[in-house]
């Protein structure tokens, strides 16, 4: 037994055979249909569920892992590893960071520290990829946290989506609540930094689209940066947007990284949105 093991949940979308090569610790959330619930990742794929989702009536909730779930996952983990860094969805939208620290507890002296990304999806893939890559390039645990946390600090996700509607259904919209009752043809530019916000309202998908860019450009500043995009059904929308990107962004196009966002945050951005994340 020797190193840092790496605990994240499924909300960071990472690739099956990436979690695999890595060793990498998925804790599913849930998300809940007609009183059936479901382990995101494992239960239901994203295929079935937006198909799910389509059908009138649909009202998917979701859910939180246990603390009891989380401890299995540490204590399966300890049997390969002296330690472990367990980073999750933000604590302002979910309460998983707060089931992962009531695991930790109970695992007592053995060392495991919780970091709230502050985001989700294609950012906390990302973060979670530098914990690999910090990991493996031989950090130990007080210098691996420390250099995950800088880069938080430094992270943007803006994304675009197609309607409010699920945001408002499923209580997740902050101060874009103030958006809610807009023209059908005005589209949101949401971020989240901890919790999710309204950055402006843009007319027409082109234009939100090409604003949803500038934004990412204006908040870069120029900086060298690490890119990832995400989709929801619309990957025609969101390979429009990495070409946009390229451009407007100090990037290496040949490391942007993307994925799309499955069926628990999906269920609350709704199909149609795009988003682009960085560091």
């Amino acid at each position: 037994m020797a190193g840092i093991g790496i605990v994240t949940d499924s909300t960071a979308y990472l690739d099956e055979d990436y979690v695999r090569d890595h060793d990498v610790k998925v804790v599913p959330l849930k998300v809940i249909m007609e009183g059936k619930s479901y382990r995101e990742g494992i239960d239901i794929k994203n295929d079935e569920f937006y198909a799910l989702l389509k059908q009138p009536g649909t009202f998917p909730t979701t859910s939180q892992p246990s603390a009891g779930e989380f401890l299995e996952a540490y204590r399966e983990m300890s049997q390969r590893y002296d330690s472990l860094v367990s980073i999750h969805i933000s604590a302002g939208i979910s309460g998983t960071c707060e089931s992962a620290r009531s695991a930790a507890m109970e695992m007592g002296d053995y060392p495991i520290r919780i970091v709230d990304s502050r985001f989700t999806g294609i950012q906390l893939a990302m973060l979670v990829d530098e914990l690999v890559k910090g990991r493996d390039a031989g950090l130990g645990l007080d210098d691996l946290v420390a250099m995950v946390e800088e880069k938080i600090k430094r992270s943007s996700l803006l994304f675009m989506v197609a309607t409010l509607e699920y945001l408002h259904r499923g209580g997740r919209i902050g101060g874009a609540q103030a958006l809610m009752g807009s023209m059908l043809r005005i589209k949101p530019i949401l971020y989240i930094d901890g919790t999710i916000d309204a950055l402006e309202k843009v007319r027409g998908s082109g234009k939100a689209l090409d604003r949803l860019v500038e934004l990412a450009a204006e908040r870069a500043g120029g900086r060298r940066v690490r890119v990832g995009l995400t989709h929801v059904r619309d990957e025609a929308r969101m390979f429009e947007l990495m070409e946009k990107v390229k451009g407007a962004l100090n990037c290496d196009p040949e490391e942007i990284t993307w994925n799309e966002t499955g069926p628990v945050i999906g269920s609350h951005v709704g199909p149609g949105t795009v988003g682009v994340g960085f560091f």
